[in-house]
C-alpha cells in the first residue's frame, strides 16, 4: 500500500470517528428539539430516547469525560426546570437514569453523586422525593471511591434525614469514621445517630473512646458531656421508677430519696456523677439535676428511655 493511500486511509477514518462524536454531542439538542416540535408525546410527555448507561459508554469512544459533562448539564436542565416538571405525569421520573448515565461515563464525577443525590431525596416539589435512588447513587460512588468518606457521610444523612433511620445512620457513619482520611468528629456523629436509634451502648463505647484517644479539645469535652448525660439520665429514671412504686405501696412519696432506697438491693445513685446531690420534692415527687451542677446536660431520647425502663419492670 503506498503512502497516499494510507494517507487517505487514515483521512477517512478520522472523518467517521468524527461524524459519529459530532452524532453523540447533538444527542440531547436534537432530543430537546423532538420534545419541541411534537405535540402530540402520548400520555407520558417524559421521553429518554437513549436510557442505557452501558450503551451510552460504548458510543462515546473515549469520550467518556465530555459526555458526561454534557449529561451532566442535561441533568441539571431537567432538574431546574420546574414547567417541564409539572407537565410531566412523575416529576422526575429520568432523574435517576440521567445521573446514573452520568457517573457511568464518568465514575470519578464526585459532584454528580453529592449534588445528585440531593436532587433525588428531597420531597416533592423540591426534589425528586425518591430518596431510595439517592441511596443507590451513593452506594455506586462509594464503590468506585471506598476510601472518600464524604460519600458515606452523605449515605448516613439521607438514613437520618429523609427515611428517620436513625440506626442505619449511625452504622453507616461508623463505617465512615474508620476511613483513612474520614475526620475526628464522625465517630461522635456515628454515636449521637446510634443512640437516637435506641444503641446506646454502642454510642456509650463511642464517646468514651472519643473522651479516652482524641486529641481534640472540643471533641473531647463533646464526649464527656454525653457520658454525663447518659449517666444522670439513667439514674433519673431509675429514681422516678422507685418513687412510682413506693407511692403505689404507701399512698405517697418518701421524705427524701435516703428513705426510697432504704433497703434497695440495686445500686442507685442520689448525687450525679459529679457529686452534686439530685433535686428532689417529696410533695410532687419531682426529681431532676440540680441547677448548681456543673454537667452540661445533652437530651436522651425517649426511645431509650422506653427501653431502659422496661429492663427496670424485668427485673423486678
Amino acid at each position: 500500500m503506498n503512502a497516499a493511500s494510507s494517507n487517505a486511509g487514515t483521512r477517512q477514518t478520522m472523518l467517521c470517528c468524527g461524524i459519529v462524536l459530532v452524532g453523540m454531542l447533538l444527542t440531547i439538542p436534537v432530543q430537546n428539539s423532538l420534545r419541541s416540535y411534537l405535540t402530540d408525546t402520548g400520555p407520558d410527555p417524559d421521553l429518554l430516547y437513549f436510557n442505557s448507561p452501558s450503551i451510552l459508554k460504548k458510543m462515546a469512544m473515549g469520550y467518556d469525560s465530555l459526555l458526561a459533562d454534557i449529561y451532566w448539564l442535561r441533568t441539571i436542565q431537567y432538574f431546574g426546570d420546574r414547567s417541564q416538571a409539572d407537565k410531566r405525569i412523575i416529576r422526575f421520573k429520568n432523574l435517576p437514569t440521567l445521573l446514573d448515565i452520568t457517573t457511568t461515563l464518568d465514575p470519578d464525577f464526585i459532584d454528580a453523586y453529592r449534588y445528585g443525590y440531593v436532587y433525588l431525596s428531597e420531597e416533592e416539589p423540591v426534589g425528586a422525593g425518591q430518596p431510595e435512588e439517592a441511596v443507590r447513587l451513593l452506594d455506586k460512588g462509594i464503590e468506585a471511591h471506598p476510601d472518600l468518606y464524604e460519600l458515606r457521610l452523605d449515605k448516613g444523612f439521607v438514613y437520618y434525614w429523609f427515611f428517620g433511620d436513625f440506626r442505619k445512620a449511625g452504622e453507616v457513619w461508623l463505617r465512615a469514621s474508620r476511613r483513612p482520611e474520614s475526620p475526628e468528629w464522625m465517630e461522635g456523629l456515628a454515636a449521637m445517630s446510634l443512640s437516637q436509634g435506641g444503641a446506646m451502648d454502642v454510642a456509650r463505647s463511642l464517646w468514651k473512646r472519643q473522651y479516652d484517644e482524641s486529641t481534640r479539645e472540643d471533641i473531647r469535652e463533646n464526649a464527656r458531656n454525653r457520658l454525663l448525660s447518659l449517666e444522670v439520665a439513667e439514674d433519673l429514671w431509675t429514681l422516678e421508677y422507685l418513687l412510682g412504686v413506693y407511692r403505689l405501696e404507701n399512698g405517697k412519696f418518701p421524705p427524701s430519696l435516703e428513705a426510697l432506697l432504704s433497703g434497695e438491693s440495686r445500686k442507685v445513685m442520689t448525687m450525679d456523677p459529679l457529686g452534686v446531690p439530685y433535686y428532689y420534692d417529696p410533695q410532687t415527687g419531682t426529681v431532676e439535676l440540680n441547677p448548681q451542677t456543673e454537667i452540661q446536660y445533652v437530651s436522651i431520647p425517649r426511645s431509650y428511655k422506653e427501653d431502659f425502663l422496661k429492663t427496670l419492670v424485668d427485673s423486678d
